[in-house]
């Protein structure tokens, strides 16, 4: 014998108390942003210049996000490394990240060059949530890399909520952008809250429909 279709009102009260629980779930899942689940783009805000070995050999930028944890251990190559070359001192190479879904950001994960005459001297932040509105921006000036084996510098990054998509303006102070990778450690969003106003009536739509219910059934 078939299954009966769910109760058209428990199933609708099922519907708000999942509101609730999607949220604390999404909230215990930390998860390591990389190529794997995350994609990056040279972004429009490059400055003119040369990208030396980004593109050589069939190598593209994804080798950015290419580490696979945080604690991955990086060594130097043309074929492992970023080397961005401005033309004037102030520019810098632009990422421009997207992650798919909204997270909440903890952690940048840096492995910058090993020496100051081509390191990565400065990130400027923006974060954008998932409709492309900026709700946030961070500068940051990432220490040397770490040798022979470059090993990431872990920098707190207090984020806004629920982003979605990042862009990155690296520069160095002589011109020169220089370093192995960059990854997020982050926390799934939790779905937004609905307002009081729309779980009124969310709940003034169960009512109706339970009355409806009653008056089809004689109860």
């Amino acid at each position: 014998m078939g299954s009966s279709p769910p109760h058209p009102v428990r199933a609708a009260l099922a519907g708000l108390c999942a509101l609730g629980l999607a949220g604390a779930a999404s909230a215990d899942t930390t998860t390591y942003l990389n190529i794997d689940n995350i994609t990056v783009a040279v972004g429009a805000g490059t400055s003119p210049g040369s990208f030396n070995n980004t593109f050589a050999n069939g190598a593209t930028i994804l080798k950015v996000i290419d580490a696979p944890s945080a604690d991955a251990e990086e060594f130097h190559t043309q074929a492992t490394h970023i080397w961005f070359t401005a033309d004037s001192v102030g520019g810098g190479l632009e990422l421009q990240f997207d992650f798919f879904q909204r997270y909440d950001i903890q952690t940048l994960h840096f492995w910058n060059y090993t020496g100051e005459a081509y390191d990565v001297d400065n990130v400027d932040f923006t974060f954008f949530d998932g409709d492309g509105v900026q709700i946030g921006s961070l500068s940051i000036q990432p220490a040397l890399g770490s040798s022979p084996g470059i090993r990431a510098q872990d920098i707190d990054l207090p984020a806004p909520l629920g982003v979605r998509y990042v862009t990155a303006f690296l520069s160095g102070t002589n011109r020169e952008v220089d370093f192995q990778n960059i990854g997020f450690t982050a926390i799934v969003s939790a779905p937004p809250i609905p307002e009081p106003g729309t779980l009124a009536l969310m709940a003034l739509g169960v009512g109706v429909l339970a009355g409806r219910v009653r008056r089809r059934t004689g109860r």
